[in-house]
């Protein structure tokens, strides 16, 4: 059953689309597009896997959980690298009020995402066959 809910091939494509927006948009601007990032890819995910809400807003959870965790790992191992260890209390509090903020962002874009797919599948015209 949870193969059938879980699609892993749009959650591993939202994964790297994820990083790869945090790696541009926050290492090399110095500008956080993160939690954009991750509705971005909540919507690509709940818009490939093509089912119910309900799936859209699965797949978005765990999208948001595995890449919240590998953008989270990466921001403690900055902070710690600029000299921030000192306040790594706050900085782990930081991190998981942000991870669990990722989760429900992708979550809302799975939703959003399977609606949009739902809405353009039913008013997509339908063609006649000429025969």
């Amino acid at each position: 059953m949870i193969k059938e809910i879980v699609k892993w091939r749009p959650i591993i494509i939202g994964i790297v689309l994820v990083i790869t927006l945090y790696v541009i948009s926050d290492l090399i601007s110095s500008v956080s597009i993160l939690l954009p990032s991750f509705l971005l890819a909540g919507l690509i995910v709940g818009f490939m896997i093509n089912e119910s809400e309900k799936n859209g807003a699965i797949n978005g959870a765990i999208l948001g959980l595995i890449g919240g965790l590998i953008v989270n790992v990466f921001l403690i191992i900055y902070y710690y690298s600029l000299g921030y260890g000192d306040y790594i209390s706050s900085i782990l509090l930081y991190s998981v009020m942000n991870l669990i903020l990722q989760i429900v962002v992708a979550a809302v874009g799975g939703v959003l995402g399977s609606l949009i797919k739902a809405e353009s599948v039913k008013n997509r015209p339908v063609e006649e066959i000429e025969e």
